[in-house]
């Protein structure tokens, strides 16, 4: 059975220096992955090997390039597409040329009809369009689909999956990462992986949500999220819990729905805060004047479902969305919300997966993007 090396590798380091000699200035190298399964070395061994030659001159890396061969004894060049590297070979060959800046990537969408992935994914493409770039989007029904349609596509320097509250089984992953160079998940979901993943952990806006109803006066609080187990909402449960344990003159509830929000998630919060007012001391009276709630897709329906079970926003009840601040069909021009933005989500998966090519050395981790709060009209000090 092959074994991985961290040990230095003669047979990897001549391969590379015979490689560099023999290339044309421009002239891509072989990914770090195919040279670990060629020489069974670890990553850390081929990125020392790659450091090595760029010391020599032998390579260097660009932001939209990648890595490539600079020609042996030459010293880094900076050119445009318009601009072609002269060539240092010494056999006859075609003139070389600089390696297109063009990148082809795929952006595979899980079809769930959620406004936030449609308006990610969309606004993704036209960023990497304008970059220059070859997109191709595609829709999946689920993870055999998605196989099924991978085996006829060709490879792609950079692919974006959205998992959207979905498993996304390792057999996928693995044929992704065979498909392309750079492969980026769109949500918090996998850390310790040879993929970025870009997301937001839901603990922070949580804490923040509770800061303001508690400036407003509220001292009775619930919480509305999901059941199912997901990474940044986990981590937004268990910062609930601490609150809970911490915070000794507010008392704070937890409302769990075994629903996702492009499910009857909206309609079903309702009913759960309804069964709340029939069971509370006094007719009509909530248990609580305050709820900080994740997962509301459309928040013109929220606000509707709320008035139709009598309920008055912010009169009764001052609500806070966790979600997206720049999302119009979540804040409805209404709603506090505090997030994150489709812009800096967008903006994550643009760098991730840029500065990958420019480096495929570096690092692999999840990026969290920052929280940012849209004011409305949901919030109101609780009535005497």
């Amino acid at each position: 059975m092959n074994t991985m090396r961290s040990s230095p590798s003669p047979d990897l380091e001549q391969f590379l220096e015979q490689l560099a000699h023999e290339a044309r200035p421009g002239d891509r190298l072989p990914t770090i992955r195919e040279l670990m399964k060629r020489f069974g070395a670890s990553q850390m061994l081929v990125q020392r090997a790659f450091q090595r030659l760029k010391e020599k001159g032998l390579i260097d890396a660009q932001v939209g390039r990648g890595t490539y061969f600079l020609g042996a004894g030459s010293q880094p060049v900076t050119t445009t597409e318009t601009s072609p590297l002269p060539s240092k070979s010494p056999h006859p060959k075609a003139p070389a040329t600089a390696p297109s800046t063009v990148k082809s990537v795929l952006l595979l969408r899980r079809s769930i009809s959620i406004a936030r992935g449609r308006v990610l994914i969309e606004s993704l493409q036209h960023r990497l369009a304008a970059d220059g770039h070859r997109v191709l989007e595609l829709s999946y029904n689920d993870p055999d689909h998605a196989l099924t349609v991978l085996k006829g596509l060709p490879r792609f320097d950079a692919c974006v999956v959205q998992s959207t509250f979905k498993a996304i089984p390792i057999a996928l992953l693995a044929a992704l990462r065979d498909k392309c160079d750079v492969l980026a998940v769109d949500g918090a979901a996998l850390v310790g992986a040879d993929v970025e993943a870009v997301g937001t952990e839901w603990g922070e806006p949580l804490a923040a949500a509770i800061a303001l109803l508690m400036e407003q006066g509220h001292r009775r609080i619930a919480y509305a999220c999901t059941s199912h187990p997901f990474l940044a909402t986990q981590l937004g449960r268990r910062r609930f819990k601490y609150l809970q344990a911490t915070l000794s003159d507010v008392v704070l509830q937890e409302i769990t729905l075994d629903m996702l929000p492009h499910e009857d998630y909206t309609a079903r919060l309702v009913e759960q805060i309804q069964v709340r007012v029939k069971g509370a001391d006094s007719a009509s009276a909530l248990p609580f004047t305050a709820l900080v709630a994740w997962g509301i897709e459309d928040g013109a329906l929220f606000q509707r479902l709320l008035a139709h079970s009598g309920i008055s926003v912010p009169a009764q009840l001052s609500v806070v969305l966790l979600g997206r601040t720049d999302l119009a069909s979540e804040h409805a021009d209404f709603f506090e919300v505090i997030g994150c933005s489709v812009a800096d989500q967008v903006d994550a998966l643009h760098r991730a997966i840029t500065a990958r090519w420019a480096d495929a050395g570096t690092p692999y981790g999840m990026h969290l993007t920052p929280v940012t709060h849209r004011a409305g009209t949901s919030v109101a000090a609780p009535a005497r």
